[in-house]
């Protein structure tokens, strides 16, 4: 049974998903550097890898999530077949997470839980868990291996932090990956803690949308072009003054303003089972955006908000 136009829209809304104009720009540089990969270039003095930085809540997870997810759709199919004559799958990246608790153990396993693999606990050596690491990263001719959350390196030593960095780039090496290092501004300690790192690792920013200018507006048209309603909600139009309160209860965080529509739908309505009235969407108002937003981000305070912007390098 097909579905109907209430439960599309409801699925739609539930995904919402709208790309940053500077993330579609970086999805072409990471393209870009897996194809140098692919065509067999190995020239690590080229800067194929990247420190992609930006703060709290601008939708980095979800870029780089998203991006290695549509890699292996775009490669929906690929298998190569081994000596052996095995059918194995081709992941051209991985995203994997630093894990909260650094260590090596824990580092190689998660790229092996990444590559859809399970991860090996147990009596089990370093050596071999990087073995395993190393092997899969070849075996599904992986390109490009993103890790996030570098920012759970910052609490160590000047001396743990570097040794954490020096196992990235040796495994970058000998996998021949493209190595992108996600995290906020502050990452940018590690990555300038010497000059071979430095070169080795060009910096991307994701910026938030500081002001409710033209590009905030476009990004609300997107957001309408998403929803796909036949009549649009007048998200963008600046005289139904949508977007100056969009962006006053967002500050122009992508991680907050999606969240934010998402809860004033579930207010409306239009979220509930029985839904089939998209005269509903007319009784989206201030009073329902704003209790919107204490559903979406909580009881956030001004001090939080402020650190949160700041976020500057240390």
């Amino acid at each position: 049974m097909e579905k109907d136009q209430y439960i599309e829209f409801q699925d739609r809304v539930i995904n919402l998903y709208i790309e940053h104009p500077e993330v579609k720009q970086i999805w072409k540089s990471l393209d870009s550097k897996r194809m140098w990969r692919s065509r067999g270039i190995d020239n690590f003095n080229s800067p194929h890898h990247m420190f992609l930085m930006g703060k709290s809540r601008v939708g980095k997870t979800q870029a780089v999530k998203r991006y290695a997810k549509q890699s292996l759709k775009q490669g929906e199919g690929s298998y190569y077949f081994d000596e052996e004559g095995s059918k194995v799958k081709i992941i051209p990246a991985v995203y994997a997470e630093i894990p909260d608790r650094f260590t090596p153990k824990e580092f190689y396993n998660n790229i092996i839980e990444g590559l859809g693999a399970v991860k090996l606990y147990g009596r089990v050596e370093v050596g071999q868990l990087k073995d395993r690491a190393l092997y899969l990263l070849k075996k599904h001719r992986t390109e490009m291996l993103i890790l996030d959350e570098l920012d759970y390196l910052l609490p160590y030593a000047s001396k743990t932090r570097e040794q954490a960095m020096e196992l990235l780039k040796g495994l970058a090496n000998k996998a021949g990956v493209c190595l992108i290092c996600v995290g906020t501004p502050e990452i940018e300690v590690l990555r300038t803690m010497n000059e071979q790192f430095i070169g080795r690792y060009p910096p991307r920013t994701i910026p938030r949308f500081e002001q409710c200018d033209d590009s905030f507006i476009s990004l609300l048209n997107e957001i309408e072009l998403k929803l796909g309603l036949e009549t649009p909600i007048g998200l963008a139009n600046s005289t139904l003054g949508y977007p100056q309160v969009l962006h006053k209860l967002s500050l122009g965080f992508i991680g907050w303003l999606v969240p934010m529509l998402q809860s004033a739908m579930e207010l409306l309505g239009v979220m509930e089972e029985d839904f089939n009235d998209f005269n509903k969407l007319k009784g989206l108002n201030g009073h329902i955006l704003i209790e919107a937003k204490k559903n979406a981000v909580g009881d956030i305070t001004k001090n939080d908000i402020e650190k949160i912007i700041r976020n500057r390098v240390k």
